[in-house]
């Protein structure tokens, strides 16, 4: 999976006529639109390694553990991880599919610092994840209403929605368009989002630690 980074760009200084230019409001459907599509492919993933989690948790006869990385990870260091070969090789994939890092060595020959790591790295995942589900809720909360106000069909895709205001710009929805606007500018204060899609841009990290 692949994310264009967008522009960051001054949002603000296009208002002052009391309308978002087209060009505007195109730019911060983009900037939507990336944070969107890095939630939708955090959540799938998360939801693949909490199944990995699961089947190692039941392996080592510990079904009532939170499923979390940092939790069933500090298991496997205390018990060890032998017979989870591939579980760990399933979680690993999952990561370097996402860009994060993994161990350059083989499932099969991972010491325990290795596990350790990979640890680590599935609880950024998952850390990442939970940065974003807040944001995003709002973000659609205010994308909902725009739809309902603009009478547009609920599968109406968000490069639509924005389209549809570029085409028409209502004055009536600035409020909910600055509303979308300041999550973004503090995403951008904050670097939280630029962190996020620069590293899967990059591409998977195999031999370094973040």
């Amino acid at each position: 999976m692949s994310i264009a980074i967008v522009k960051r760009v001054p949002y603000r200084s296009s208002t002052r006529s009391g309308v978002y230019t087209p060009e505007t409001l195109r730019q911060i459907g983009s900037q939507v639109g990336a944070i969107a599509s890095r939630y939708s492919s955090l959540e799938s993933h998360k939801r693949a390694i909490e199944r990995q989690l699961a089947l190692i948790a039941a392996q080592i006869h510990e079904q009532d553990v939170l499923l979390v990385p940092g939790t069933v990870f500090l298991l496997l260091e205390m018990r060890g991880s032998g017979g989870m070969s591939a579980q760990l090789e399933q979680i690993a994939r999952i990561l370097h599919e996402e860009g994060y890092w993994k161990p350059r060595a083989r499932v099969q020959n991972y010491h325990r610092q290795d596990v350790y790591h990979l640890g680590k790295s599935a609880q950024r995942l998952f850390d990442d994840y939970a940065a974003l589900v807040q944001p995003v809720e709002r973000l659609y909360a205010r994308l909902g209403y725009i739809t309902a106000r603009r009478q547009m069909q609920p599968e109406t895709t968000l490069q639509g929605i924005f389209e549809c205001l570029a085409a028409a710009p209502d004055v009536a929805l600035k409020g909910e368009v600055d509303a979308i606007v300041e999550l973004l500018e503090r995403a951008n204060r904050h670097n939280w989002l630029w962190k996020l899609c620069d590293r899967l841009a990059r591409g998977p990290a195999i031999s370094s630690r973040f």
